[in-house]
């Protein structure tokens, strides 16, 4: 049968694990002494995908990434 302690016991557990997750993840997003420091905005630049010129197809009217192949289908 459950107890008190029992449910404290596994709350006590599971709140450690959590904890030692995130101490863990957080560990690895610190950079070394040989990497420089970067600002939130170089970090964005570098997750941002790069923007494509679009252009329609004068047959069906669809948008497709300028220079690319594109096949209309009627």
């Amino acid at each position: 049968m459950l107890s008190f302690s029992k449910i404290i016991f596994t709350a006590l557990v599971i709140v450690v694990v959590w904890q030692g997750f995130k101490l863990f993840n957080r560990a690895k997003q610190v950079p070394t002494k040989d990497q420089p420091k970067q600002t939130r905005a170089q970090k964005n630049q570098q997750s941002a995908p790069a923007a494509q010129e679009m252009e329609k197809c004068p047959d069906c009217g669809v948008y497709h990434a300028e220079g690319s192949a594109h096949r209309c289908d009627a």
